[in-house]
């Protein structure tokens, strides 16, 4: 039987059964999971392919799968020990991971390596892969919210087509001469398509206009004065019609791309989609508020796991990812902005695709929304969509929804 067992054990070593990590005279193999099934995949795999064609000594061992799948066998596999070395996850996801004991620190990786300077990397997204002092994420792909705008529908209101709203007074006095109702007084174009909920978060975008948030250290700030004159602010603009109540993020999309809303804050991925439309298409960073310029950064991060035994392998995989060249070949082939800052003036970049610029110029003020919060996606289910709901229909003034919003948020945290 030990004889039998022994055998076993070999057969698997020299095969390659044991997943993450495994020996290949002397390649050391990393096996990566990520869900890039759609249209940016052949970028991907191109990538992949000249990495490992430049390394003799390690290889890029792609498995992908539908994010739902991955996620699906993800955890499973972390607990059965054969987990994959590398894997790409939503920035929003990496958390729960983190927290519970799963994925690598990557702090000593990169104090010690000599070719990225995490300084040059978009730093909401470094500061959203930081759980609990430690470093746990690395960018993969980076997004924001920019704001898109019909230039048809601005020069039949009289506004200049070429110079987009650069202040929130800007953008409310925009408003009142998009809104346009039929006889009935009924709406039937809107000025801003304004998803809250199923949507990226563009609400938030509003709230940090006048300084508020939602979370520091652990705990609800979500009752400021900041919050009830941003919450005001957004019920009156609804009352007036400048949106649509309790639309989702498609709904908003759709809204905009029949060209019944003069603008909507939105990320690369809708150019095509916008422009396919027949849309006349704006593009400008999202207007300044009274405390500054913030918007919605994200998409997805770089993570090993704690089990790989060939982290360092991996971590020379993010390096190349993150460099310059790689991320120029990223961005002008997937149409998605570069992870550094440094590239805001890249020559190539600013010829080979114009609409990145305005993605460039939101990566220093980009936030990361509840990125290291494992509990996000309850957070925003229970508390901030009925938070949002409440004050754009009305049914709830800022004061009384925002104290209830509060309650909510305190007691989930201390769950």
């Amino acid at each position: 039987m030990k004889k039998i067992v022994v055998l076993i054990v070999l057969i698997a070593l020299v095969t390659g059964l044991y997943a993450g990590g495994t020996q290949e005279t002397g390649k050391k193999t990393v096996v990566f999971w990520n869900g890039y099934t759609g249209p940016d995949r052949p970028v991907l795999e191109e990538l992949v392919e000249q990495y490992n064609a430049a390394h003799t000594d390690i290889e890029i061992k792609m498995e992908i799968m539908p994010w739902d799948t991955l996620f699906q066998k993800l955890m499973p596999a972390m607990i059965a020990g054969n987990a994959p070395d590398l894997i790409a996850m939503s920035v929003g996801r990496y958390a729960e991971y983190a927290q519970a004991g799963k994925l690598a620190s990557l702090d000593d990786l990169i104090k010690s390596s000599k070719t990225l300077d995490v300084s040059k990397l978009v730093p909401g997204m470094i500061a959203a892969g930081n759980f609990e002092g430690k470093q746990y994420a690395m960018p993969m792909a980076f997004a924001a919210l920019v704001m898109y705008y019909n230039k048809t529908l601005f020069k039949e209101a009289g506004l200049d087509p070429e110079k987009a709203p650069a202040t929130l007074a800007e953008l409310q006095d925009a408003w009142k001469k998009l809104i346009k109702k039929d006889s009935s007084g009924n709406v039937v174009q809107y000025a801003q398509a304004i998803g809250v909920k199923s949507t990226v978060p563009m609400v938030p975008v509003f709230m940090w206009m006048y300084g508020a948030d939602y979370l520091k250290d652990g705990k609800s700030i979500i009752n400021s004065a900041e919050a009830v004159t941003a919450m005001k602010m957004l019920a009156d603009a609804f009352k007036m019609g400048v949106s649509p109540v309790g639309l989702t993020g498609q709904e908003a999309d759709n809204l905009f791309a029949a060209g019944k809303a003069a603008i909507e804050f939105n990320g690369p991925w809708a150019i095509n989609g916008f422009r396919g439309a027949g849309i006349d298409l704006g593009i400008a960073e999202v207007p300044a508020g009274p405390k500054g310029r913030m918007t919605w950064g994200g998409d997805s991060v770089l993570c090993i796991t704690e089990g790989s035994k060939v982290k360092e392998a991996a971590w020379n995989f993010i390096e190349y990812w993150n460099s310059l060249e790689t991320q120029r070949h990223w961005a002008l082939n997937v149409g998605f902005p570069p992870t550094r800052t440094d590239m805001a003036d890249d020559a190539q970049l600013k010829a080979g695709n114009p609409d990145i610029v305005h993605f460039l110029n939101s990566a220093p003020y980009s936030v990361l929304f509840m990125a290291e919060e494992p509990k996000a996606g309850r957070i925003d289910a229970e508390v901030l969509v009925p938070l949002y709901e409440a004050v754009t229909r009305g049914t709830l003034g800022a004061e009384a929804a925002l104290k209830e919003a509060d309650a909510k948020l305190t007691a989930l945290l201390a769950e």
